[in-house]
């Protein structure tokens, strides 16, 4: 590490074996510093190898790759019970819904402002009340392959090719099954029961797979193991920060420390049933 103007500078190679970071990857956040706000090189290296200022290069990376605040897909999808065929169809559909842009992305993974989007979510559910999403033409006694149901529910075939084998909350049993000659197996519903199933997902946020709380939740994490987890440990600390807690909580049993706080603030809010 030299010293440059009385100051810690590193070359590119330095900061990607400090901070365990591949040389491409810097060169691409490089290339991208008009977006990212990326600091310049230091004026003395122009010509040779470039260096940055330490100090700054390690303040502007940790608030590029931080998190705090922010959630990321797989995050609200286990906050709010939403399925993420569901958050990913919401993302597709953002020019007509208005979605939020995502806060900050880090690698291929966007993260949101959480409260940013359940203002959103709260808002877009609002717009939905007048609209009827589930197709109910037909009978409720009708047989339906897989893909029938999911033009049923306004979705994307490919969406719901899972449900049979991972069920969402709520997914309904097929009525009869065929194997085919290549040994796939055709399941085949009932419409009234994909009705049904519509219904209570837009009500109760299905799309968690089942085996999870019950099928109502009173507040967030509801019926979650680790709701007791963060009230036991409330209990044993109560005038700890919810971000230290939920970071010790992430430390002990796994999980984003992200995650954590809001089970924390979750339990804060409903300290007992």
């Amino acid at each position: 590490m030299a010293i440059l103007n009385g100051r810690r500078v590193s070359t590119r190679r330095e900061l990607a074996d400090k901070h365990d970071l591949s040389i491409t990857h810097l060169e691409k956040l490089y290339r991208e510093r008009e977006a990212n706000g990326h600091p310049e090189p230091v004026p003395d290296s122009a010509g040779r190898e470039l260096t940055w200022y330490d100090a700054d290069w390690r303040r502007w990376y940790k608030d590029h790759t931080g998190t705090a605040g922010l959630e990321s897909r797989a995050e609200l999808q286990e906050r709010t019970g939403l399925g993420r065929s569901t958050l990913e169809l919401l993302w597709r559909e953002r020019e007509d819904n208005k979605h939020p842009e995502p806060e900050k992305t880090v690698g291929n993974t966007m993260y949101w402002n959480s409260k940013e989007w359940d203002r959103w979510y709260k808002g877009y559910q609002a717009g939905q009340e007048w609209r009827t999403p589930i197709d109910r033409s037909g009978n409720a006694e009708d047989e339906i392959t897989l893909s029938q149901a999911a033009r049923v529910l306004n979705m994307e075939p490919t969406s719901i090719t899972k449900y049979p084998t991972r069920k969402p909350k709520h997914w309904p049993d097929p009525i009869r099954e065929e194997e085919a000659d290549s040994g796939r197996v055709k399941r085949y519903y009932r419409r009234g029961d994909i009705w049904t199933y519509g219904e209570l997902r837009e009500r109760g946020g299905g799309g968690r797979p089942a085996g999870t709380a019950g099928t109502t939740r009173r507040y967030p994490y509801d019926g979650d193991e680790r709701l007791e987890k963060a009230r036991k440990a409330l209990k044993a600390n109560p005038d700890m920060s919810t971000a230290r807690l939920a970071g010790e909580l992430a430390r002990e049993h796994g999980g984003a420390a992200g995650t954590w706080s809001h089970i924390v603030s979750s339990a804060r809010q409903n300290p007992e049933d």
